[in-house]
This record gives structure tokens, C-alpha cells and sequence, in this order.
């Protein structure tokens, strides 16, 4: 079988289930011209989805990694916009960040993109991006995930 002839499905897929975090992290690194049909896809799956970006360095870009999250959940209908389903993603996002917390974040700037998927009362987030190492001109690739169960309020 070649690369090519794999599709979403035999990724996301684990004895017979789509995962969350799968989806999520697929989300974070799909080529940015798929992005709209790829939340469309998802969404019509029963899942909530939306992606969404965020740039800089250090704790200015943890801040905007949050804020983006936060806003596109709460804008996209992936969260409520209560502090019950603020505080899980907020916990997502700090667990999907936690490969930021060397030293290259502080000094060099990143550009991420961040995917969020919501399915009943659980959710993840995933980032994908690169970081520019400073002295050099080459980028090195950054990922993460962040998935909590039973947390959000679930008003479907």
C-alpha cells in the first residue's frame, strides 16, 4: 500500500471508533486549503469542530494560543460559553502546550495551528507548527494534545 491511498479514516479509526484526539490533531495538520471541508466533514460525523491559529513567542504566544482556542470554541458552537466548558479547554490547551515550555519558546517565534473537537461531554485540542531556531534558518516542528472526558456541560 502506498502513503497516498491512506485515507482520514484509516487514521482516525480504533476498533471501529473515531478517536478525539485523532481528529483533533488531524484538524492541526491538515494543509490549510482543506481546512473548511475537513470541520464540514467532522461536523456532519455529530462531532463539534473548528481550527483556528495563533502566532508569537513565549508566554505571548501561550497567551494567544489560549485566547484563539477559547474564542473559536466559544464562536464555532464547540463550547458553551460557560466557566464550566472554559475551564476544560483551558485544561486542554495547557496539556497540549506543554512541549512549549522549553527554552526554544522564549527566544525564538512559532506559528501554530490549532484543532478542537468536542463529541458529547469530552473534548481535545491539538496544535501543529513550527518554531524558528534563532541563529539558524531552519524550523523545528512542535505538536501536542490535550483530550478531557466527562468535563464539559452537555447540552446537545
Amino acid at each position: 500500500m502506498k502513503l497516498n491511498e491512506f485515507t482520514v479514516e484509516d487514521i482516525v479509526r480504533i476498533d471501529g471508533g473515531r478517536e478525539l484526539g485523532k481528529l483533533a490533531t488531524v484538524l492541526s495538520m491538515v494543509d490549510d486549503k482543506h481546512d473548511d471541508m475537513i470541520v464540514e466533514a467532522i461536523i456532519n460525523e455529530g462531532f463539534g469542530a473548528v481550527i483556528t491559529r495563533a502566532g508569537g513567542k513565549g508566554e505571548d504566544l501561550k497567551n494567544k494560543v489560549l485566547r484563539n482556542a477559547l474564542g473559536a470554541a466559544v464562536k464555532g458552537d464547540v463550547i458553551d460559553d460557560g466557566i464550566q466548558d472554559r475551564r476544560v479547554l483551558t485544561r486542554c490547551v495547557e496539556r497540549a502546550l506543554v512541549g512549549l515550555n522549553g527554552p526554544m519558546s522564549s527566544i525564538s517565534g512559532a506559528g501554530i495551528k490549532i484543532g478542537i473537537v468536542k463529541k458529547d461531554s469530552h473534548l481535545a485540542v491539538a496544535i501543529h507548527g513550527k518554531i524558528g531556531i534563532p541563529g539558524l534558518d531552519i524550523d523545528h516542528e512542535i505538536s501536542g494534545l490535550g483530550v478531557h472526558y466527562y468535563g464539559l456541560v452537555n447540552n446537545d
